[in-house]
């Protein structure tokens, strides 16, 4: 007997499977790559900041909105400390096609102007 027509059955049953699996994988490793770049942004403004005593709070969210403008950045700097928090929405494959609400990003990091020291808080 011939199983061709089987195994073109099967195969078009998995297809989907095989298709939004795929999607899934893409999308969480876009959304990591997008966090692991604002980290970065962050800890490279911030580490920037503590070398050199830099306090303006305008001055820090504008070098940050440089390197990404969708962000919204919130800056509080006490007397020893600085605290940067950003939040990002991005939309991914999934919520572009069934309509669901979009990946939030939210990221905090504080660091101390006396040792210079940067930690996710």
């Amino acid at each position: 007997m011939n199983k061709k027509g089987q195994s073109l059955v099967l195969f078009v049953l998995i297809l989907p499977l095989i298709v939004f699996f795929l999607a899934l994988f893409i999308d969480s490793s876009m959304m990591y790559l997008l966090k692991s770049r604002e980290e970065g942004i962050i800890k490279d403004n911030m580490q920037m900041a503590l070398n050199n005593d830099i306090r303006d709070k305008d001055k820090i969210i504008r070098v940050i909105k440089e390197n990404d403008v969708d962000l919204n950045v919130n800056v509080m700097i006490n007397e020893d400390d600085i605290r940067i928090n950003i939040k990002k929405e991005n939309e991914g494959i999934f919520s572009k096609l069934f309509k669901l609400d979009v990946y939030n990003i939210d990221i905090n990091y504080c660091g101390n102007y006396h040792d210079k020291k940067i930690r996710e808080c």
